[in-house]
């Protein structure tokens, strides 16, 4: 039976170094005192993608210096820590800024942040996962859901508050919960141990992965990987087990990943979510997680950013 070696680096877009200062930060004078400091570091975003200095190895963030945060004063600068020298970091939202676009060059390109996530040191993909997911949502609110007028950034970063008078309403980031999640089964026939992987019609060809859906409101996390898995693929689960999970900044999500011990075999695909659903070996799994990068390969597992691939990987090593 082969059996894939253990994950040993973070999963993608998690590890982040950076301390947020949830109390320092409310602080005006503090956040201040940090976005005039000379050693600060500033990482631009353009239509949501970052500034990479795509020449280093491995791939880096390209920070920029506090003079030139100066020379775009009037942009909005995102908290997003302090490292371990205590420097503080903040991203920077450039879509209003036509300027920024002279930053393209042969070192230093924005970049999508999908695309460049996994070449990048792990604590890197995670600042790009918080500070993708700040400015989106920032850029999704500049009025109040309550009455619609305009809001205004607080808190560095993290809410707006409603400009309005009379309504004075907080708006907090958000962040969705995504339940991910593998079915697994013993053949009666065969022993052989199963795991249940599904397609989506607008999956490249050949790729499978592992079924997933929003939580709903009311739900817990056992209770979402059931209904989830059940309205999918019509398969009956009992014992839920948690794994690990991951930020997804596309927008901003939190992706939950498990295992659920199925009680069912026999597969009903929804066709409005899914576009095919089968069960797999064990190793059939470890062969599609080996060709999960030769997009010629079928079937192959979803690529090793994804959680459904570090899922796949913690269960086929036994975890």
């Amino acid at each position: 039976m082969l059996t894939a070696p253990r994950p040993t680096k973070p999963i993608v877009f998690s590890g982040s170094n950076l301390d947020r200062a949830g109390n320092p930060r409310r602080n005006p004078d503090w956040l201040g005192e940090k976005r005039r400091r000379a050693d600060s570091r500033f990482l631009p975003l353009r239509e949501l993608k970052a500034l990479v200095d795509i020449t280093a190895k491995p791939a880096r963030i390209a920070w920029l210096d506090t003079a030139w945060a100066d020379a775009h004063a009037p942009l909005p600068c995102l908290f997003l820590g302090l490292d371990e020298a205590g420097i503080a970091h903040f991203a920077v939202d450039c879509d209003a800024d036509e300027t920024t676009a002279t930053l393209h060059g042969e070192a230093v390109k924005f970049i999508d942040v999908r695309s460049i996530a996994a070449m990048l040191p792990p604590e890197e993909a995670a600042i790009l996962a918080q500070a993708r997911s700040l400015v989106d949502w920032h850029q999704r609110h500049r009025f109040c859901a309550q009455c619609g007028s305009p809001t205004q950034m607080a808190e560095a970063g993290y809410s707006r508050h409603c400009t309005n008078e009379g309504c004075k309403a907080q708006h907090f980031p958000r962040t969705d919960p995504v339940v991910i999640m593998l079915a697994v089964r013993r053949d009666e026939t065969t022993g052989e141990d199963m795991v249940l992987l599904g397609r989506q019609s607008r999956f490249p060809p050949g790729m499978y992965s592992a079924l997933a859906g929003f939580m709903e409101p009311g739900e817990t996390i056992e209770e979402a990987v059931r209904r989830e898995i059940l309205e999918e693929a019509g398969i009956e689960t009992g014992a839920v087990r948690y794994v690990a999970c991951q930020p997804w900044p596309f927008p901003s999500s939190l992706m939950i990943g498990c295992i659920a011990e199925a009680t069912s075999s026999a597969i009903t695909v929804d066709p409005t979510e899914l576009e095919e659903a089968r069960w797999f070996s064990r190793d059939e799994l470890e062969e599609m997680r080996v060709k999960s990068t030769d997009m010629e390969a079928s079937p192959r597992l979803s690529p090793p950013l994804a959680l459904a691939h570090q899922l796949a990987r913690r269960w086929l090593a036994g975890a």
